[in-house]
């Protein structure tokens, strides 16, 4: 009977060591999974620091090749302007050289409509010199143009057209396409007509 009981308490004891186990193994395989997904949310975090990295390099290259860029064109840029002014002055040099031969010729001479001949070819030699640095006048031959042109004063002509240039009081220039002194000119207006009151109407 004894050894009955104690087969009773062995066999009660192994089902009670596999109802253990199999309240275990549920809580084995959480944890596994969960291991596993933090595992792969560690490379996952990892990955994307090495791709954030990646990026903060590239733009730290980025910035430091514009700013060298930035700094090597406004180095080119003064040194272009400095050439350029720099061959500009050796064109005009020879023109001041050929007033100070008017001049003195004049001087010796006396001979005014020599000087005058002489002092036009030098202006023509001038504005030459700048037309070919881009420097052109501005045409005022036509009808007002308010980009181009500044009205200073205005006729009453009943002869031409309205706003047709009459008169030029000043040239004016643009460089490269791009206007730096307008033309200053007189232009025609239509005259004022006088109604039989007195009273004046356009």
């Amino acid at each position: 009977m004894e050894f009955e009981k104690e087969e009773k308490d062995i066999n009660k004891m192994k089902e009670q060591q596999e109802n253990t186990n199999e309240n275990i193994e549920p809580k084995d395989e959480i944890l596994n999974e969960f291991e596993e997904e933090n595992k792969q949310l560690k490379e996952r975090i990892a990955e994307l620091e090495s791709q954030l990295k990646e990026i903060q390099n590239a733009a730290r290259l980025i910035k430091a090749t514009f700013e060298n860029y930035k700094m090597d064109s406004e180095r080119q840029l003064k040194e272009v302007s400095k050439n350029t002014a720099l061959r500009i002055l050796r064109t005009l040099i020879p023109v001041i050289d050929d007033f100070k031969r008017a001049f003195a010729y004049f001087e010796k001479s006396g001979d005014l409509e020599e000087f005058y001949n002489g002092t036009r070819k030098i202006f023509d030699k001038f504005t030459k010199i700048l037309e070919n640095e881009g420097l052109k006048r501005i045409e005022t031959d036509g009808k007002f143009d308010p980009f181009n042109h500044e009205a200073m004063e205005r006729e009453e002509r009943d002869d031409v057209e309205e706003y047709t240039i009459l008169e030029v009081l000043e040239d004016g220039y643009m460089y490269n396409g791009q206007v730096i002194k307008p033309a200053k000119v007189k232009v025609a207006i239509k005259p004022k007509k006088v109604e039989s009151d007195g009273k004046e109407t356009q």
